[in-house]
């Protein structure tokens, strides 16, 4: 009698323990990651454009890096590009010793700590169809002095 008294104690005691913790236990959500920057990302152009993407001729490219990058909003707010960095991928064709051609992949990675690229890098000399330019990590200061994270761009160099 004591040992079935015993059994129905702790099992009335488990689901009220067990009851509990579903009730306490929050809902599992998704982790959002923090970002570098807790304000609003800000858009990025390619020199004084509109142009945040896509593929472009070499000489247009070129003329544009020449001019840096250009923060505004869609209502016209010009903020200051303080640094980005630039991936460039530049494809290069070589041939083994059968005479077998196969591409690889350069890259060159640069910090500027301005709207423009830094002056030992070069890209007019490099710059050839098929090679991409990456501008990331690109930080935004505001007209009221708030530093914002830029929105990455991507081009890809054609004809």
């Amino acid at each position: 009698m004591k040992r079935l008294l015993f059994l129905l104690l702790a099992v009335i005691s488990f689901g009220i323990v067990l009851a509990q913790t579903k009730k306490s236990k929050p809902k599992a959500t998704k982790a959002v990651p923090k970002a570098k920057y807790p304000f609003k990302a800000s858009p990025v152009y390619l020199g004084n454009t509109d142009l945040r993407a896509g593929l472009l001729p070499k000489l247009i490219f070129d003329s544009l890096v020449k001019e840096g990058l250009t923060a505004k909003d869609s209502a016209g707010t010009v903020g200051k590009v303080v640094e980005f960095r630039i991936y460039y991928k530049q494809r290069m064709l070589y041939e083994d010793s059968v005479g077998n051609y196969y591409t690889d992949i350069e890259m060159l990675t640069d910090l500027s700590k301005s709207n423009k690229l830094n002056a030992y890098v070069a890209l007019q000399d490099r710059t050839k169809k098929g090679d991409t330019a990456i501008f990331d990590d690109i930080v935004v200061l505001l007209p009221d002095s708030v530093l914002v994270q830029g929105v990455a761009m991507k081009f890809v160099i054609g004809k």
